[in-house]
């Protein structure tokens, strides 16, 4: 599989820590259920140990099946989709002659080329005004890269400036989180160069420095549209990882025990904040596909999600507060996704997908689209569970998709092979 990285929904960007769907080794670390609760107890959250494991799955009908088409037949082999928006946009890049080349393409429209000042936009993140945001190299060598947002053709420096700057997440309000991370040289005694780094909010004309030590290991600040920014961030010289709510300028941290940290995985509009409750011994960043107790937090108030004895891996958040997830039994060979209701209780249903590897996105409607390895050779593939069925997305005549974004209507786009082998973009067009 060409890519191993795995987009955050709407359009959000490329999540590199989930690289399950490539096919590589995995992690399958999870607490027991009770640890799981003496851990949310241990920081005021609302725990319920009557609460019954996940029900079976609500539908156990023959999956249907959702042919792809070609999303860009003018384009030769696509070798990534890194994101989608609502209206089925895509940004797909490819090996050209002189290097990478990365496309902006709308359903329907001919692919436009993502440049700023003719050097290569390398694209991250993609929102539903048709925005897209992403990193310029000085071709040169001589001046640091540049935080750049497109739109029609047009592009825009942004005042995020550093050594090294990583865009993070991307609203429908054109504003930006980044990370800029900055070398200072060593002593004169021969210390080695350190680094640091800055969070930051910016919308183009306005630059904020959110206050916190980020972490770098992952792309880790997540932005809804409200402006409120979410993340892991570190206290004591780099030692100890905390969630934190950054909110018009009030900065809210919060933790999950004295021995666990949070990893936060999404915020919708409504403030609602999902994530993975980690091991202190774990990576901080939840760098490998671990499963680990899930968590919803809102104003202080954090809601374990139940999975019997089973951990969770990541976990994605809708408008509405559902959250969806894969769960894993201990050894991680048994699997199934779960969409636990918006409603206090937090209701787990098990939907019946024995071979998912990732919950890629969910929609509004509660439509969930997943990544999975499938069949004997564990090619990468993808399910849609819609109108409470499971419908697997069918190949471009070849083994393998690798599921990217769902649209509005129900639009999944991604890639998959051809008879022969080769990626290229592809979309699944909307059941009726």
């Amino acid at each position: 599989m060409p890519m191993a990285t795995v987009p955050g929904p709407r359009g959000r960007p490329a999540r590199t820590e989930w690289e399950c769907a490539s096919g590589g080794p995995r992690v399958a670390l999870a607490l027991p259920a009770l640890v799981a609760v003496v851990v949310l107890a241990a920081c005021g959250a609302d725990t319920d140990t009557a609460t019954p494991p996940p029900a079976t799955s609500p539908s156990q009908a023959t999956p249907a099946v959702r042919p792809a088409v070609a999303a860009a037949p003018d384009l030769a082999t696509v070798m990534s989709v890194s994101a989608v928006n609502d209206s089925g946009a895509m940004v797909v890049g490819r090996a050209g002659p002189a290097g990478a080349e990365f496309y902006y393409l709308a359903h329907g429209a001919r692919p436009i080329p993502l440049t700023h000042d003719g050097a290569p936009i390398e694209p991250s993140l993609l929102n539903n005004a048709g925005q897209v945001v992403g990193v310029v190299a000085d071709p040169a060598g001589h001046q640091p890269p540049s935080l750049v947002r497109w739109q029609d053709g047009h592009s825009t420096v942004l005042p995020v400036h550093g050594g090294q700057v990583i865009p993070e997440d991307l609203n429908d309000r054109g504003q930006v989180t980044a990370v800029a991370v900055a070398s200072r040289p060593g002593t004169a005694q021969g210390t080695d160069r350190a680094t640091t780094a800055r969070a930051y909010l910016t919308d183009g004309t306005t630059t904020v420095d959110l206050g916190v030590d980020p972490d770098l290991n992952e792309h880790n600040l997540y932005l809804n549209e409200a402006g409120q920014v979410v993340g892991l961030a570190f206290e004591d010289s780099g030692t100890s990882p905390h969630g934190f709510l950054w909110d018009q300028g009030r900065l809210t941290t919060f933790d999950t025990g004295p021995t666990t940290h949070p990893v936060v995985t999404g915020i919708n509009d409504a403030g609602q904040i999902a994530g993975l409750v980690l091991d202190d011994q774990d990576s901080p960043s939840g760098a490998h596909p671990i499963f680990r107790p899930a968590f919803r937090w809102q104003s202080g108030t954090m809601t374990a999600l139940a999975a019997g004895a089973d951990g969770v891996g990541p976990v994605r958040i809708n408008h509405s507060g559902q959250v969806a997830g894969v769960v894993a039994d201990p050894s991680g060979s048994s699997r199934d996704v779960v969409v636990w209701s918006a409603t206090a209780d937090a209701k787990p249903t098990r939907l019946g997908i024995a071979d998912a590897d990732l919950v890629v996105d969910i929609d509004d409607r509660g439509d969930v689209l997943v990544s999975a390895l499938t069949g004997p050779t564990a090619s990468p593939g993808g399910y849609l569970w819609h109108d409470g069925r499971i419908v697997v997305l069918g190949t471009l005549g070849g083994l393998a998709v690798d599921p990217t974004g769902l649209a509005a209507d129900g639009l999944v786009a991604g890639q998959s092979t051809s008879a022969d082998g080769t990626w290229h973009a592809a979309i699944w067009p909307p059941i009726g």
